[in-house]
């Protein structure tokens, strides 16, 4: 028998400095996870739409002129909202840290997701376009070039030639069995697979 006459003796408080959180705290933070849970949500849909229409149908036609931005357009919009949301509900949810630590978190993971998604849509969008001659290739022939690197029967070499302002290199071969050196003054005959067919400009000169 414990004292005081009791079957079972009083256990003392083990969480003495722990107090239970007020309710007013309780439904900001379930308040706080909505908020979050609708970003999240409302990011998804946002990437299906963008998915399915387009990011042109997402703008209005007086804007449609203009390019998009590379950077606030609707793809990364979606992103962001994602990221904020399922940061944000994930803090809320497994950690004790303050409200606005979570926002702010929650901003930092929306920033980096999608800083991701335009750095992988940059790249596709210009996938293919490193060393491709701005020019169309059928309108090349006769446009003077100079070998950036040797051109020989072992292997192609490569040239450069300028293009509306821009310096374009691109892979190049010999329409001959001689050697041209870096920095032999060649004609582009064609182009023809993204490989330059060219010829020294002193044998085109000579038949001139």
């Amino acid at each position: 028998m414990a004292s005081n006459d009791r079957l079972v003796q009083e256990i003392p408080r083990l969480l003495t400095g722990a107090s239970i959180a007020p309710p007013g705290d309780d439904q900001m933070l379930t308040a706080v996870r909505v908020i979050f849970l609708v970003a999240f949500i409302g990011g998804l849909v946002l990437a299906v739409f963008s998915m399915l229409h387009g990011v042109e149908r997402a703008r209005r036609k007086r804007n449609r002129a203009r390019a998009p931005s590379p950077y606030f357009n609707l793809p990364a919009v979606a992103a962001f909202a994602t990221g904020f949301g399922v940061t944000g509900y994930l803090l809320t949810s497994r950690t004790a840290l303050p409200v606005w630590a979570d926002f702010l978190l929650g901003l930092a993971g929306g920033v980096l997701i999608a800083g991701g998604i335009v750095t992988l849509l940059a790249a596709w969008a210009l996938r293919g376009m490193k060393g491709k001659p701005i020019a169309d290739e059928h309108d090349i022939q006769g446009q003077p070039a100079v070998v950036t690197r040797e051109i020989s029967l072992a292997g192609p070499g490569e040239i450069s030639y300028d293009h509306q302002g821009s310096e374009i290199r691109v892979t190049a071969r010999s329409l001959d069995t001689r050697t041209l050196p870096a920095g032999a003054e060649v004609v582009i005959d064609r182009i023809e697979d993204g490989v330059a067919y060219v010829e020294e400009w002193a044998v085109v000169e000579r038949r001139l």
